[in-house]
C-alpha cells in the first residue's frame, strides 16, 4: 500500500531528500511516499502566505519509475497547501519528468512559470461534482 506522510525530523528529512536528489532547504516542508517499507518519492515546498512554491518531487535516484506513486504524491501535497488556505501554487523545474508531472497535476503555463489555483481543486467528489456511485 501506498503511504505519503509528512516526514518528522529534519534529521530524516534531509536524508529522505538526499536519497531523490532533492537539496535541503531549511525550514521547508517535506513529505514521504513508501511502497510498504521501501521509500519510493519525496517532495519539498514552502507555503509563502496565499502561494506555495514545490521546490522538487522526485522518486528515489535509480528506481523504477512509478508515475502513479508520483502522482498520488503530487495530490497529497496539493491537497495539504489547500487545507493550509494557500490560493495559488507555482512548480518552477527544468527536469523534463517534473514539467510532465506537473501537466498532469493541472499546473498550466503562466508567464513561463507552471502554476495552479487551489481554488475549489479538491471540493467536488468526482468529475460531476454529484459524487460518485459504482
Amino acid at each position: 500500500m501506498l503511504t505519503i506522510k509528512p516526514i518528522p525530523t529534519l534529521d530524516k528529512q534531509k536524508e529522505i531528500l538526499a536519497k531523490c536528489g532533492i537539496t535541503y532547504r531549511d525550514n521547508h516542508f517535506a513529505y514521504q511516499a513508501y511502497e510498504g517499507d521501501e521509500l519510493i518519492a519525496a517532495a519539498q515546498f514552502d507555503i509563502l502566505g496565499e502561494t506555495a512554491q514545490i521546490d522538487a518531487m522526485r522518486q528515489v535516484i535509480d528506481s523504477k519509475d512509478d508515475f502513479e506513486a508520483m502522482f498520488i504524491l503530487g495530490r497529497a501535497v496539493l491537497n495539504f497547501l489547500d487545507l493550509c488556505g494557500v490560493c495559488t501554487a507555482i512548480y518552477p523545474s527544468d527536469k523534463p519528468d517534473e514539467q510532465r508531472l506537473a501537466k498532469l497535476l493541472g499546473f498550466k503555463d503562466l508567464n513561463g512559470v507552471p502554476t495552479i489555483s487551489l481554488a475549489g481543486l479538491f471540493d467536488a467528489h468526482c468529475s460531476s461534482g454529484s459524487g460518485c456511485t459504482l
